[in-house]
């Protein structure tokens, strides 16, 4: 039995970690294990040419599964899964292997790959990778949920986020077209005061993991002496739209004030039950809304998001230490609605897989099921015996 492995590699991820199977490019190394040869082909996502080369066998694979692997952060997921649509291949017949190069990697540590690897993920005589390859053929396939995110703004609105060049990281206006912003969604989607710590980290990250969860504790801690518009300051109300396009009301207001307890920071949409690199159990620990009780243990494959604020920064700091400062708001399947205030200048910050940006004047979100896959959803390998519990 042979089973072939697609390694992509996102060269520039994990402190340029994967430049390490820059000597492997479009080569393949083979492993005998579980009496199956194992066959692993390195393919530069950066690199158009070698992108393509991997693409295109890919396209001729004639087994039912695909085993794709992604060496990257949690961005670099969706965009190998994007490339797969736009190549035509059936999506799923493709297992997605996250390999964790990045520097949060919810997705990989929710599906039992951890968040980080060795510094050296090729080890003499290649014992490291293949250690990764018998956790690979242990595996099991399993469905993950993926969202649809689109922002709508008004007119005069607009969305900013950090890029970097040769001059170092500065703001940038995102180029949109009729004032809409739209991206998928793996793991979890938030507005307020955590999307704006991200968004300082943007400006001063490294290429060194270690120094970036400094850099991330610093900004938060600078982010305590500022000010940044609360929940009820800047949401008018969120609602579940059904399949009549009928909205129901998850927070309303009354008496001009939005019905969440305390004075939330921020609004959380959570996928997985990882966040901000490895922040785990938050709706399991959450404190229960009064009005609303939730039955469902949280899935990657169920269909729903699972909704919940933080009251402070200390709160959202100290929940690794002290499990259970969030509060639940709601689980739901979506359509998601989220409409701004409308009638005053907002400037706030969201962040979709830890992707941070700044929105000016923003109208409306609207969160539901990914359209462009089949049921809304792909297939992945779980590490069982890395699951978070």
């Amino acid at each position: 039995m042979e089973w072939v492995y697609y390694l992509f590699y996102n060269s520039g991820s994990g402190g340029n970690r994967g430049q390490q199977f820059l000597q492997l490019d479009q080569k393949e190394l083979s492993f005998n294990i579980r009496d199956r040869v194992c066959r692993v082909r390195f393919y530069n996502i950066c690199n158009s040419e070698s992108r393509e080369t991997g693409l295109q066998l890919i396209m001729k694979q004639k087994t039912d599964d695909i085993y794709v692997v992604m060496a990257g952060g949690d961005g670099s997921i969706m965009w190998i899964v994007e490339l797969l649509l736009q190549h035509q291949v059936n999506i799923h017949r493709c297992i997605i292997i996250p390999f964790p190069f990045g520097t949060g990697n919810d997705f990989a540590n929710t599906l039992g790959w951890g968040t980080s690897v060795p510094n050296d993920v090729i080890g003499f005589g290649n014992e490291v990778l293949r250690g990764f390859v018998e956790q690979w053929v242990e595996g099991v396939e399993s469905f993950f949920d993926v969202w649809d995110v689109d922002i709508r703004l008004k007119e005069d609105g607009f969305i900013s986020e950090i890029k970097r060049n040769e001059n170092g990281a500065n703001e940038m206006k995102l180029q949109l077209k009729d004032q809409r912003y739209y991206k998928q969604m793996i793991n979890y989607f938030s507005i307020g005061v955590d999307a704006r710590i991200g968004f300082g980290f943007d400006k001063y990250r490294t290429s060194n993991q270690c120094c970036n969860k400094c850099v991330y504790c610093w900004e938060g801690f600078k982010k305590m002496f500022l000010k940044t518009p609360k929940v009820n300051q800047s949401i008018e109300n969120i609602h579940h739209v059904n399949d009549d396009n009928l909205e129901t009301g998850l927070i309303s207001k009354q008496n001009n004030q939005i019905v969440v307890p305390g004075n939330p920071v921020n609004l959380l949409c959570l996928n997985i039950n990882s966040y901000a690199g490895g922040l785990k159990n938050i709706w399991l620990n959450a404190q229960q809304n009064q009005v609303k009780s939730y039955s469902n243990i949280p899935s990657v494959s169920d269909g729903l998001l699972e909704i919940l604020s933080f009251n402070s920064i200390l709160g959202l700091g100290s929940e690794r230490l002290i499990p259970g400062q969030a509060t639940r708001l709601s689980q739901s399947g979506g359509p998601l609605k989220l409409n701004f205030k409308q009638n005053e200048q907002l400037r706030t910050y969201f962040q979709i897989d830890g992707q941070y940006f700044s929105i000016t004047n923003p109208y409306l979100v609207l969160i539901r099921s990914c359209q462009s896959l089949p049921q809304g959803k792909i297939r992945v390998l779980i590490n069982q015996k890395g699951i978070l519990k």
